[in-house]
């Protein structure tokens, strides 16, 4: 099931949309769609990649988060140029057994 979501936009928003989408040869609602879905993953990419750069969760957590792939969360990082906190050997153990735990219960 799908809802229907309206905005008010202003007369140079809609004009844009609208050469953008001949541009791209798809409907203007389509590409509202597309930019939108596009803004919510990188919306979940950001608050994922700063749960990582707490040390909250480790890449793989962070990835499941976000709804991506470890490797699109990977290239959000390091474009970010986000780092993680340094991490003691107990608990780089635990981030490896948890990371571990994920990738079981995926498969």
């Amino acid at each position: 099931m799908t809802d229907v979501v309206s905005t008010r936009l202003d007369e140079k928003e809609v004009e844009e949309l609208n050469e953008i989408s001949e541009r791209e040869r798809i409907d203007r609602s389509s590409l509202i769609r597309k930019f939108l879905l596009a803004q919510i993953q990188e919306y979940r990419l950001k608050e994922s990649g700063e749960k990582y750069r707490k040390g909250l969760v480790s890449m793989a957590e962070a990835a499941t988060l976000a709804k991506v792939s470890i490797y699109k969360m990977m290239e959000y990082v390091e474009r970010e140029k986000i780092q993680a906190p340094s991490l003691t050997d107990p608990e780089m153990e635990e981030d490896l057994k948890r990371s571990k735990k994920i990738f079981e219960e995926i498969k």
